[in-house]
């Protein structure tokens, strides 16, 4: 069996995942540009600082050699500013530096712009060189300074995009649920409708992409209810036409039973007499399987209007309709009925239902025995006899059409219990087919009770 994928899970994935990746990729780019730019603009404040410096210090330096800016102010810097520093140089010899530079001791960055690694701190160097006066200008900021700008920016664009990702995933499996539910709608219509409820789905408000399969469900629909229609009517018109010319048979073989019977008295010729029997239950077998069609195709082809109908006052007419039948073989009839239970129904088919399955009781219970038939409050109908009964495989097979599992050399069209049990789908219950001990076969039926105080026909 192929697996089942969910286009829901589809769409939002599809529709989820570009985005993620769109957004990833901006964060990316943005982290490269703005490590670029902050590279760049931190890199000339470095140059501007050094030649500032330079253009402030130069007069007083040619003009005293022991030149100090003197001592920094700790109480006046900035946080930041503990992390940039400057040194100058004359002629080789230190004149001048931050507190801050303290660390760096006898080190000197080469001219230009330089990374250095100073204690645990990674510094950029720049250092400009005035050749003519001897003067060299250095310098210096901590990367933790770009690293904190560089986290401001991203975290300016991650933060909203961590809150805003899952509200858009969020949106959009709504958008896609919303979107769906006609598609939802309808195959919960389609499910819920009975084998014979061909009407078409109706479409008008369906997606324009959702349209188009509904038309061709709603085409083949009709097709299948023409389909059903002709194969009906060849039922119908087929069991009528058989029907005549064998009760023609049926009249003729009974005329010739009695002129045998005669023939024999007045000790004519009698021979034929067991054939013509024979000849008879054929055509009686042949009958009956006619009268099974004829009413199958009479069943399926009404829309059985279903109203508030007495199943007690069904099931004990049922039961006097096969008691003569009953009583022909011996057979005892044990009844228990509930009186005043109602259902929802059509009291037609449904004594059909019963008539059949207590033919079956009465047909397949060898002679001397019982049938036990009992109808309970809560609507459990139960039909036990004591014939051969069925074996587990053979309980499943009997309510397809023409199968009949039975061994004993009764007749039969195998049509009964098929015939039964699409009544009882029709009346939304099902027929339980289960061993009836010590032998036998047991029936039963979980009808949906009306409740007493519901006296009006439905």
């Amino acid at each position: 069996m192929k697996r089942t994928y969910s286009l829901r899970s589809r769409l939002i994935t599809w529709i989820s995942l570009p985005i993620l990746i769109a957004t990833l990729l901006t964060v990316l780019i943005s982290y490269i540009f703005a490590r670029h730019e902050i590279e760049e603009v931190y890199d000339a404040q470095l140059v501007h600082s050094a030649k500032v410096l330079l253009q402030l210090t130069h007069h007083e330096i040619l003009e005293d050699e022991k030149f100090n800016l003197g001592l920094e102010d700790p109480d006046l810097q900035h946080r930041y500013e503990r992390k940039l520093g400057f040194r100058i140089w004359v002629d080789n010899d230190p004149i001048s530096q931050s507190t801050n530079t303290a660390d760096f001791k006898d080190f000197e960055a080469p001219p230009g712009f330089s990374n250095q690694t100073i204690g645990k701190h990674r510094w950029r160097f720049f250092v400009f060189l005035d050749p003519a006066d001897g003067i060299k200008i250095e310098v210096s900021e901590r990367y933790d300074i770009r690293y904190e700008l560089i986290i401001q920016l991203m975290s300016a664009l991650i933060l909203p995009a961590l809150f805003f990702i899952p509200t858009i995933v969020i949106v959009v499996w709504i958008g896609v649920r919303k979107v769906l539910h006609p598609v939802v709608r309808m195959s919960v219509d389609v499910d819920q409708r009975s084998s014979d409820d061909l009407s078409p789905i109706a479409h008008d408000r369906l997606p324009q992409e959702i349209a188009p399969f509904v038309q061709a469900l709603n085409r083949l629909f009709k097709r299948l209810e023409e389909s059903f229609r002709r194969e009906r009517e060849f039922t119908d018109h087929a069991a009528h036409e058989l029907r005549t010319p064998l009760a023609a048979m049926k009249t003729q073989t009974q005329v010739l039973i009695k002129k045998a019977g005669a023939m024999e008295q007045t000790g004519g010729i009698s021979e034929c007499a067991e054939g013509l029997l024979n000849l008879e239950t054929s055509i009686n077998r042949a009958t009956h399987l006619v009268e099974q069609l004829l009413l199958l195709a009479r069943l399926q082809n009404e829309d059985l209007p279903k109203n508030k109908m007495d199943l007690s006052a069904c099931v004990l007419g049922a039961i006097e309709d096969i008691r003569r039948r009953a009583a022909h073989k011996n057979i005892h009839l044990k009844t228990k009925i509930m009186p005043g239970l109602y259902i929802h129904g059509h009291d037609i088919s449904v004594g059909i239902l019963l008539n059949n399955l207590l033919g079956n009781a009465v047909k397949y219970t060898p002679e001397g025995g019982s049938v036990d038939i009992t109808l309970e409050a809560d609507g459990t109908l139960c039909i036990a006899d004591t014939g051969p009964g069925l074996n587990d495989q053979d309980k499943v097979r009997v309510f397809k059409r023409f199968v009949r599992a039975d061994k004993s050399g009764q007749t039969g069209s195998g049509l009964g219990l098929s015939i039964a049990q699409w009544v009882a789908h029709a009346h939304d219950v099902q027929i339980e087919l289960s061993d009836h001990a010590p032998t036998g076969l047991s029936v039963k039926i979980k009808w949906d009770i009306l409740p007493a105080s519901n006296s009006k026909a439905i």
